[in-house]
């Protein structure tokens, strides 16, 4: 890892794609009875060296690897969304759940102001305050999309106070951006970039956030990258894993149909007691 910036500020926000090589590890689901389904259960419990690190007792409260489409329709929703920032709309039939992956689809629709569609799921009806979040993830292989794995509050108890965390937005070939934000009522953003030495797109890579009463601390394949003080976030939020073709992302060809965000499993840990 060769660069990092942070901020933390105040203010009154054949082509270069290959097709996507491999499937995800063969894990049976937590559902499957006999050794593999052992073997998964016993690595969906097993603690990151982050939660090893911290100390106190950890369990956990939920775990997604996408082996089970009625299981992810319990988990999820999926989601037809636009937003201010990009030329993208979410569709729901772009989020598909085959071969132990969340396959979050690009593609093209006849719209000049918005050309680009891509996926976006959000959690149906898990919400958790404080914790340890976790997902697996490949980005696509292709310049211009940001891959997000992010969390907001839940307006039905956020008491007001409108907060979003970005444990990451993931940008080819090698960009990373985690974010800390507080909307509402004084806008507040606590943020760090960084290049990582590999490139993102060729496998999958876990992208972490534990999230206390006092602080953030971000992680890249269980390696500490940015910690930031935690003076608002202290409410239930919903968890999204999204995709976006856009200009704050970087450049694109304008060819980005087959290209897809695949992630392979999502677990949070909340502690005991």
């Amino acid at each position: 890892m060769t660069e990092i910036a942070a901020t933390a500020t105040r203010p009154a926000g054949l082509d270069r794609r290959a097709f996507l090589r491999g499937t995800a590890a063969g894990f049976a689901s937590l559902a499957t009875f006999g050794p593999p389904g052992l073997v998964r259960a016993r690595e969906a419990d097993a603690l990151p060296p982050a939660l090893r690190a911290a100390g106190g007792d950890w369990r956990v409260s939920f775990m997604d690897d996408f082996t089970d489409a009625v299981t992810f329709e319990r988990n999820w929703i999926r989601e037809r969304r636009a937003g201010g920032q990009h030329n993208t709309l979410r569709l729901p039939e772009n989020s598909v759940v085959a071969d132990g992956e969340l396959r979050l689809e690009l593609g093209h629709r006849d719209d000049p102001k918005r050309p680009f569609t891509g996926g976006s799921v959000q959690s149906r009806a898990f919400r958790q305050r404080y914790g340890y979040f976790e997902c697996e993830m490949r980005i696509a292989d292709e310049g211009g999309v940001n891959n997000a794995f992010w969390l907001i509050a839940d307006r039905k108890t956020a008491d007001g106070v409108r907060f979003e965390l970005d444990v990451v937005e993931a940008k080819y070939p090698n960009a990373l951006m985690v974010t800390a934000r507080r909307w509402y009522p004084e806008r507040i953003t606590l943020a760090a970039h960084r290049h990582v030495d590999i490139p993102l797109a060729d496998s999958f890579h876990r992208y972490a956030m534990l999230w206390t009463k006092d602080e953030f601390r971000f992680f890249f394949d269980d390696e500490e990258i940015f910690v930031a003080l935690n003076s608002f976030a202290h409410r239930p939020a919903l968890m999204l894993l999204s995709n976006a073709v856009g200009p704050f992302a970087g450049k694109n060809d304008g060819d980005i149909e087959g290209a897809a965000t695949a992630i392979r499993r999502v677990r949070v840990f909340e502690t005991v007691g």
